[in-house]
């Protein structure tokens, strides 16, 4: 899961996996696989650099299950 701040200052969590694009607007939108999307004040970067922090966490965990 990723965190993002809405425009009016909410706090969401998304599912890194059912993210379709991002597209800076300048606001960031951030378009899901079912249609629906948010506009973020996170940056593209940001979003980015998150979901790369997300996947490492994941490749982390396989690698410790595996030696358990």
């Amino acid at each position: 899961m990723i965190k993002l701040t809405r425009l009016n200052g909410e706090i969401i969590y998304l599912n890194y996996f059912q993210i379709l694009y991002l597209e800076k607007i300048p606001e960031t939108k951030v378009m899901l696989a079912s249609g629906d999307y948010y506009i973020v004040k996170d940056s593209v970067e940001s979003i980015i650099s998150q979901a790369r922090g997300f996947i490492r966490s994941c490749m982390s965990s396989d690698s410790q299950i595996s030696h358990v």
